[in-house]
Order: C-alpha cells, then structure tokens, then sequence
C-alpha cells in the first residue's frame, strides 16, 4: 500500500498518461501490489488534464499551470473520508473543521454564504450544487475514485466557475480478471465503517464492471455530532468497435449533524460543546452519468458525454439569536458536451485542435421555513428556478520552435436565471450573464531522458456567475436572514477573475529520484461577490470593486534507496482588497471600511507540509509480512477572523499538526492504523465574531472552530 502522502514522484499514469493508453473514462482499477512501497502521485505544471472530456494527450500541451494528482492509494492509505481531507496536504490548500477548503484564497464548501471560486467534477459533470455553488463533500464517491485531478487556477476548457482551481473526480472502472476487496474498520468517537468493492471484465468479452458499497458512522468527537454517511457506486463499461462508453450511477443517503463555532471562552474551557444542539444536514442524491468516444477519422476523435442528476436536501438550523429555521432544497440537473479533437497541417507543422459545446438544465426549487417554538412549521420563503447554461469552447496547441510550444483557447459561457418567487410573483426577475474566457500559454521542456526541464508561462480568464442565493439575496436595505430571505434584489455582477503564472519543474531518474518545482501566481479580480453579516444572523452579498491573490508555491519530493520516500511543499500567498469598500459587520453597526492592502479574512499567508514514507519492514518470501510507517505534517499560518475584514483585531493563531499512519501487510490480508493530529494539540482552523446570548447584553465577541483531536482509526483489509 502507499503513505500519506502527496508525492511528486513517477508513478501511475496520469489522468493525461491514461488516457493515451484508451482508458478513457477511469483507469482500470489496478491490482493490490503485493508490498507496503507506495505508489505515488504525481504533481504536474506543464502537461494539464484540463479538459472534461477524453482528448490525446498532447493536445493538452501547452494548457500549462500547476496540477496535483491523488491516487486512491494514497487517499486510502491516509484513511480519509472526504475529498477536504484528501486535499488537505496539497500544496496552497487549507482546511477547517467548517468543511471550508480554500486554494490559492479561492473557497469551495459546503456552507451556503460562501462565495465559491472551485469547481468540482464527478466524471466530468459538474457536483456543485445550483442554490449556492456550494459542495457536499459527503456526497462525493471518494471510497471509489481512480485519481483526483486538481487543476490550480482558472480552468477554461472545464468549465466557468473555476477561479482558484477545478477537481475532478476520475472514478475506477473494472480491469482484466474479477477483483474483490472487503474492509471494516473502527475507531475513537464511536467510529465505524464498512465497505465492499467488486470489479473484472475484459479478456474476450467487450464488456467490464465495478461496483462498491460503502457505509460509515460516526458518534462525532463533540456532543450531538453523530453522522450517517451511505454511498452506492457502480458502472458498467463496454468497448465494442470503436466505440469506447461507461454508464455510471452514484447515490448517497446520508444524515449528519453539525456543531459550528464556540465563544472564545468555551472553546478553552470545553471544545466538545455544541452550542446549537440539534442542526442536521439530510441529503439524498443520485447521479447517472454516460461517457463516449470513438474515432471518426484517423485525424479526429469525437466524445460525448450525458447526465441527470438529482439531490434533495432537509436542512435544520437551531440558532441561538432568533428562530430556529429549516430550509428544504430539491434539484434536477440535466446535460451533456460534445468534443471533437484532431489535428491539421499547416505550413509544415501539425497543429492540434480541440473545440466542443456543453450545457445543463436546472430546476431548483428552495422553501424556507420558520419554526416558531411549539408551533407548527411556517414557510417563509419559496423560490423556484429554471437556469438553462449554454458554453462554447475551442484550443489549439502548436510548436513554435524545438522545444517550445505556445496554446490558445478560449470560452463563451451564456447563463440565464430566472428568479420565481412563488409566494410573493411580484419579486420575480430575470437574470442573464455571458462572457468570454480566454487562455494563452507558452511551453519549453527539454528532451534529456534522465533529467527532464519544463518552464511555462500562462495568462488565462475565469468567470462566475453569481448563483441563485446570491441573486436573491443583494439588498443592504432588506439583509437576509439566514438562512436566506430571498428576492428580485439588486443585480450583481459576474466575477471575472486573471491569472498570471510563471513555473518551472524538474525531475531526475536514477538509483536516487528527484522531482521539484516552483511557481509563481497573481490573480486580479474583478467584482468579487463577498457576503456580509449585518447582524449574527442576517446579512446579504455585494460586489466588491477589485481583490488580489497572488503567491509562490514551491514542492520537492525524493526517492531513496531501500524504498524511503520523503516530500514537502510550501506556499506563501496574499488575498487582499484592492479597493476601499464599506461593509456591514456584526462588530459594529456602523460598519467596516476596509482599504486596498486589507486581508481578506481565513486565507493564511503561509501553508507548509512535509513527511516521509519509510519500509519498515520487506518481505524476503510469500508467507512474510511486511511492515510500513508514514508520517505527514502540515503547518498553517495565521489568518483574520471573519467579520474583522479590516483587520483591526488580532488575528487566529497559526497551528502545527501530525499525523501517522502504519500498515501490516500479509498476503491479502492488510491491517491499517492511522492517527490523525498525533500530539493531540489543541488549536482553532476557523475564527469569527457573533453575539454571545450567555453573556449579560449579548456582547459581539471572538468565536472559534476547535480543529480535531487525536483521533485513532483501525481497518481490516481482505483481497479476494
């Protein structure tokens, strides 16, 4: 099995690599190897799985900018139960207790309120929700993934929505042969999980299959936090002719109930509590995907891709200032793309070509309730939507001299909401955004077989149209009270963000292998929507002139003999305002006026990981047992409280954690112990001001996050 780690070494293909090698929509799930040394990831700056659907690889040349791949050995080998946990030792991401992930300044989670900049794909189809942008982590097949893409940085041929990067979720597809693997596993809190994965096909049948089951409770480390999390994945692959296809349907049925954020004296007193008891999140969904290629010619390859998704959510929230409240979403998705790829000579050089269309239709329907003490129920707001997104996308790529090759590509998006309030049909309205999203690049790399040299530079465009809650909820005159109070409220402007990015990577083969990189980012953005909280439990969205995020990453990986394998990576960065804005804070009535230099809040200026992945012992014969140990620690710097924009206060405390992880291997049988924040450490990811109820007047203070405790997870393994 492998550490847990995100290493920067060969290893496993690519989603890229893969892809020139037919398996198109995930690899084949691969054998279990029969030892403890890891199979790594890999960490890519010039050659991008930037597209949503199959394409030969070099096509993708030149779509430069920094990339980070996670196998699902490494995934489970770290014992990780979301994609926020996964991704957390990626360079230039953190993560909170709130499920709150950011890359580069740019958020993605499932809170509604967040502005969102990342997207994530299953397969290519896209799993943030209508309402809001938002992601539900636990919705996401993480137990049957192939590899996760993560793509820094505005993503033009995956889709609008992509300021800070875009994942995809490459899901596993059966192999040669009939593989079957079992586990249960147990752990602190009350933890407990079970899971079953089956796969095979190939030989002299056209067909394949993989299936997996996947069920996990948890009692929660703080009080009233226990969750119940149910996936279901399978999908069917046939390769008949020249045609190559999957259909694939994910399903998740889950119940989990949350603790948010503690005054600043409980946190130290008692981080267990949960000081609004009884909030839940009750998701159903279901996903159906189909993917397709084929060659048309021997110089274009055609694929398509369709879907229906479907998610229906009971959100409660207890709050302590004011009614409790309950929100009920339901969401049908439809859509698909089409791509073709090719390439054409043109005065003696081949250029190679891609271009497509895509589009989905949503049907979000959003009832609000208020939930008055020992009455009944009161709907309070009902907000339905029919959005209909239309995109354009084209690239080319095309050498320019030895070594070096320039790309450009570009997108239209065409996005049209309509706003239907179903209560009150006077506060309706019409919505419609379109822009063009351009990328160009510039590619050197040598041709040296045992020391490979890249350097890249790219300018590029991402766009974000604002999402359904925001649309209705823009109105400094009318706050919103959470949830939402939603409406045909002011108009908001689409965000429109510029990425400029220098990189360099080298890697050297031999007895000892070395692979480092480094790049460099600034990112201008241009009517940014930021939510503001008027009072602790109202607040609206607003455009804000101009913010910036910029930095430098940097990550360094060898491989020693005996198998030892050790890594780290680093990343400073800034987001910042660039313009002087007056916003609502529950600190003072009288607002905030934040200048250009202010921070913007809960992006840490430095992010640090390292560790190492040590063979403890090999096995010399089939009956022995093998024995490895993975260390990872990650460092994260000090960041401002949400509500103190203008960085008046002190800021949240940076924090240091480790974490472990030990695997004993015999024959198919392997046993897992993994230890998350191994000192055990007190320390706060999330901070943020509201008014405390248990003080006399209710003053406006300091809340915070407790991050996790020392938590000990053992998982029994069986190969069949």
């Amino acid at each position: 099995m492998v550490c847990g780690c995100v290493c920067l070494l060969a290893g496993p293909p690519t989603l890229l690599e893969a892809q020139q090698h037919d398996t198109l929509f995930g690899a084949p799930a691969p054998p279990k190897a029969d030892s403890t040394t890891p199979s790594r990831g890999t960490d890519s700056l010039s050659v991008v799985s930037g597209v949503r659907l199959p394409a030969p690889p070099e096509l993708a040349r030149g779509l430069t900018g920094r990339t980070a791949t996670l196998t699902a050995d490494e995934v489970e080998a770290r014992g990780v139960n979301s994609l926020a946990e996964a991704m957390d030792q990626l360079p230039g991401v953190t993560t909170s207790e709130e499920f709150d992930v950011t890359v580069r300044g740019f958020s993605v989670s499932p809170g509604i309120g967040i502005p969102q900049g990342v997207t994530v794909y299953i397969d290519g189809v896209r799993a943030n929700e209508p309402d809001a942008h938002e992601v539900n982590f636990d919705l996401l097949p993480i137990e049957d993934v192939e590899h996760v893409d993560v793509v820094y940085g505005p993503s033009v041929l995956l889709g609008r929505n992509s300021l800070g990067a875009a994942v995809n979720l490459v899901t596993r597809r059966g192999g040669p042969g009939v593989e079957q693997e079992a586990e249960v596993a147990g752990g602190t809190f009350g933890r407990y999980e079970l899971r079953a994965q089956m796969g095979g096909g190939g030989g002299p049948s056209p067909w394949d299959y993989y299936a997996g089951v996947h069920y996990e409770h948890s009692g929660g480390w703080r009080e009233e936090t226990e969750s119940r999390v149910t996936t279901v994945f399978g999908k069917l692959g046939l390769r008949q002719g020249k045609w190559d296809g999957t259909l694939s349907y994910s399903g998740a049925f889950n119940r989990l109930k949350q603790a948010g954020s503690l005054p600043e004296s409980l946190f130290y007193a008692n981080p267990r509590l949960n000081f609004t008891q009884g909030d839940y999140f009750a998701p159903i969904a279901h996903l159906v995907t189909l993917n397709a290629q084929r060659p048309v010619s021997q110089s274009l390859r055609l694929a398509v891709n369709g879907f229906a998704r479907s998610i229906d959510s009971d959100q409660f929230n207890a709050n302590f200032v004011g009614l409790d409240s309950r929100q009920r979403n339901a969401a049908r998705q439809f859509g698909g793309a089409a791509q073709l790829s090719g390439r054409v000579q043109l005065g003696g050089r081949e250029i190679r070509l891609l271009g497509g269309v895509d589009g989905d239709y949503l049907n979000t329907n959003v009832r609000i309730y208020a939930i008055p003490p020992g009455e009944p129920d009161s709907l309070t707001e009902w907000i339905t939507t029919d959005q209909v997104d239309l995109g354009l996308f084209a690239g080319a790529n095309m050498p320019l001299v030895a070594h070096l090759s320039a790309t450009a590509a570009a997108r239209f998006d065409w996005i049209h909401l309509p706003l239907q309030d179903q209560l009150e049909p006077s506060q309706s309205g019409l919505n419609t955004y379109h822009q063009v999203s351009p990328r160009l690049g510039l590619t050197w790399s040598s041709d040296r077989p045992r020391r490979v040299q890249e350097f890249y530079a790219a300018i590029s465009r991402g766009f974000r149209s604002p999402a359904l809650v925001e649309v209705g909820c823009s109105n400094p005159d009318a706050a919103c009270p959470l949830p939402f109070a939603l409406g045909s409220d002011p108009p908001l402007k689409p965000v429109v963000a510029t990425t400029y990015e220098l990189g360099w990577r080298t890697r050297r083969h031999g007895v000892t292998g070395f692979d480092a990189s480094a790049s460099v980012y600034r990112t201008d953005v241009r009517d940014d929507i930021f939510f503001v909280a008027s009072t602790v439990t109202a607040g609206y969205f607003q455009n804000i002139g101009a913010t910036r995020r910029s930095g430098v990453e940097v990550t360094a990986s060898w491989s020693l003999p005996a198998g030892i394998q050790l890594y780290a990576n680093y990343g400073y960065g800034t987001a910042t305002f660039q313009t002087t804005a007056t916003l609502a804070t529950t600190r003072d009535t009288a607002g905030e006026v934040v200048h250009p230099g202010d921070w913007l809040p809960m992006v840490p200026d430095h992010r640090a990981n390292a560790g190492a992945w040590i063979p403890v012992r090999r096995a010399r014969s089939a009956g022995e047992a093998e024995i490895a140990l993975g260390i990872d620690g990650r460092y994260v710097g000090q960041q401002w409280f949400r509500g103190d924009e203008a960085n008046v206060t002190s800021e949240l405390p940076d924090y240091a954690v480790m974490d472990a992880t030990l695997i004993v291997r015999l024959r198919e049988i392997q046993i897992r112990t993994a230890v998350r924040n191994l000192l055990n450490l007190r320390y706060a990811n999330f901070g943020t001001y509201a008014e405390n109820p248990t003080v006399p007047g209710s003053p406006v203070q300091r809340w915070l996050t407790p991050g996790l405790p020392r938590t000990v997870e053992v998982s029994i393994t069986r190969e069949f």
